[in-house]
């Protein structure tokens, strides 16, 4: 009975174990994909970051191609945005922080369902908010840097109220964080899954 068990722990396993050549190739095409879902939540008038969906896809796979996916989409959006400076590259951090709990999320339950997928949204959600306001904070005390994200207004309300700049900055990035990471959960875990299928597909033809 227990050999049974540790055999289905690690046929869980390998459902998100993938070679190196394949999460490389993964990671490459959904960092070019996360660039067009960011460059669509222009004409979304909810305030989304609709940037880590497809590097949370790529997560799924594998940290090699979650990894991959978060450097390729925030250095060519640094790249193409020619008037974002080279330093603004810090917030890479974040999406590079959200592979790593998916990894180590797989890694400690090896399986994944629904209720493992609402857990994983607020613990993204929670830890990207306080890290990307500190990494705010830390901006704006350096080089001035001012809030041009999704969370600018609500920032410049509560920041002109004698609120500190931390908690100005982190206030209104759970209630968008937990949205926003709730959409892309779902769609990465979906493209995951869709992905996936069709490798093994691939694999048998």
């Amino acid at each position: 009975m227990e050999n049974k068990t540790l055999e289905n722990r690690n046929q869980n396993f390998l459902i998100f174990s993938y070679p190196i050549v394949i999460q490389i190739l993964l990671g490459l095409l959904c960092g070019c994909l996360n660039i067009g879902a960011n460059y669509l939540q222009h004409f979304n008038p909810v305030p989304l970051y609709i940037d880590t969906i497809f590097t949370i896809t790529a997560s799924f796979f594998g940290a090699v191609s979650g990894v991959i996916s978060a450097l390729v989409y925030h250095i060519s959006t640094t790249i193409i945005y020619a008037k974002v400076p080279l330093w603004s590259l810090v917030w890479a951090i974040c999406s590079l922080t959200i592979v790593l709990i998916i990894r180590i999320y797989i890694h400690t339950r090896r399986k994944i369902e629904i209720t493992d997928l609402v857990l994983l949204v607020f613990v993204i959600s929670l830890v990207v908010s306080l890290e990307g306001s500190a990494i705010f904070t830390v901006l704006n005390v350096a080089t001035g840097y001012r809030e041009d994200s999704q969370v600018k207004f609500m920032y410049a309300l509560l920041s002109s109220n004698s609120i500190s700049i931390f908690v100005s900055a982190l206030l209104p990035r759970v209630p968008v964080n937990i949205l926003d990471k709730a959409i892309s959960t779902c769609i990465g875990w979906l493209s995951f899954k869709g992905i996936s299928r069709l490798l093994s597909l691939v694999k048998k033809a």
